[in-house]
């Protein structure tokens, strides 16, 4: 599998709350766009950074994206 992105939970409860959206667009369009990509992919384990570890990223809600 290939790593793409690290993202918060899609299955927590206040995973809305942290999908971006852009300036003209709507939280609503911005959380179906969100879904809509990860159509297809894993969701696996955080992938660490620079700035924080496995570990930390998985206690900030974090997971990984990943294309089977």
């Amino acid at each position: 599998m290939k790593f793409l992105s690290n993202t918060y939970d899609p299955k927590r409860k206040d995973a809305k709350m942290h999908v971006v959206r852009s300036f003209h667009g709507t939280d609503e369009q911005a959380w179906k766009h969100h879904q809509e990509w990860l159509q297809g992919k894993v969701i696996g384990r955080p992938k660490a950074t620079d700035a924080y570890s496995v570990e930390q990223l998985e206690e900030m809600g974090m997971v990984g994206v990943y294309a089977p």
